[in-house]
């Protein structure tokens, strides 16, 4: 009986196994192709407990219903967002205007630096000497062609995706309003499709998905205001200008886990010490430290209550999904592990000992 547990055992994790190549392979090569109707289904999965307000309650059909549902959550977000979004690119503006006058200011302090070099280094061998001055000229003309034509082509990269964009947005518009009237029928079509045995596990399994898309998604959004919220008021402690906008970048950068806050705040704190601003860039090192404790801290816990698995569980999703996924596993790695937990739910897998 215990060779029959084991073998049995064996095969639902070979089955596991299995599932994650075909999901690796499914996210990798032809999740791309889904995307405005993985959005769609983000959108019907909000929107859809108004719908049945308008449709079962004020009787209201069902096609008006879903373009009401879709306008209103279009025009909560213009409301909502006009505001912070006005400050954000009033600050864009002026920060785009004076961008040149940095990016000269920081060339001249490099090549000061660069002079001052020369002159400490006489006392060493020719060879040595002209290595480091090679270095800091050649490291001159990096920065200068970086800050110049380096955020000249990434403007361009970044608008010629605007109209891409706009398609996914309107694609995506538009199979919400479909899914929204006929929800049912859909998620019905996709059991039926199913084998016999899987069919009943699937509302179970879809609930777990969808918890822990919208649980992470939810996580994320309130971390990223945090920080965001932690960046602004440090700022305005600091006087430093463009606080909001600064303060928006640095939250949306912070959640990626290649770059995290540190990308902006320190280069901009070394730049304050070559420059002999010593207050603002000890400000701007508190300001980094602070962000960097609030996200090991709260990251972990809110994910935890979010998407109902341990902290150190959940860490180890995100890790290991980064590494299997890169960068998108940081969506991935958590969703699979509460796909793992409602399976041994329904005993398809084993329980953890």
């Amino acid at each position: 009986m215990s060779f029959l547990d084991n073998k049995e055992t064996l095969v639902k994790i070979l089955k596991l196994i299995l599932m994650l190549i075909l999901l690796y392979l499914f996210l990798n090569y032809i999740g791309g192709l889904f995307l405005p109707f993985i959005i769609g289904y983000i959108l019907c999965i909000i929107l859809y407990p108004l719908f049945k307000i308008l449709t079962n309650r004020y009787k209201i059909p069902k096609h008006i219903s879903s373009i009401l549902c879709i306008v209103l959550l279009i025009l909560l977000i213009i409301f909502v967002g006009v505001g912070i979004v006005g400050q954000i690119v009033k600050e864009a503006k002026e920060f785009s205007k004076d961008l040149p006058i940095y990016i000269e200011s920081i060339k001249s302090t490099f090549n000061d630096i660069n002079e001052k070099t020369q002159e400490l280094i006489k006392i060493l061998p020719d060879v040595l000497e002209n290595t480091i001055i090679n270095f800091f000229e050649n490291s001159s003309s990096i920065i200068g062609e970086f800050l110049g034509n380096g955020l000249k082509n990434t403007s361009i990269k970044v608008i010629k995706k605007v109209p891409n964009a706009l398609m996914i947005t309107i694609i995506s518009i538009i199979s919400c309003y479909l899914m929204l009237i006929d929800k049912e029928n859909i998620q019905n079509f996709i059991v039926k499709q199913l084998p016999k045995k899987y069919a009943d596990k699937f509302n179970i399994i879809k609930s777990g998905i969808g918890e822990a898309v919208f649980g992470y998604i939810k996580a994320q959004s309130i971390i990223m205001c945090l920080i965001a919220t932690i960046c602004f008021i440090g700022l305005l402690i600091l006087k430093a200008p463009y606080a909001l906008f600064i303060a928006v970048v640095v939250g949306i950068i912070d959640a990626l886990p290649v770059f995290g806050s540190g990308f902006i705040l320190w280069p901009w704190a070394l730049y304050n010490v070559i420059t002999k601003n010593y207050g603002l860039s000890v400000g701007l090192i508190i300001i980094y430290v602070v962000v960097l404790s609030t996200r090991q801290f709260v990251e972990p816990k809110i994910l935890g209550k979010q998407i109902g698995i341990h902290p150190l569980a959940t860490l180890m999703s995100i890790y290991i999904g980064l590494q299997v996924f890169g960068i998108f596993g940081f969506i991935i790695g958590p969703i699979i592990m509460v796909i793992i937990k409602a399976l041994q739910n329904e005993n398809v897998l084993p329980e953890w000992r």
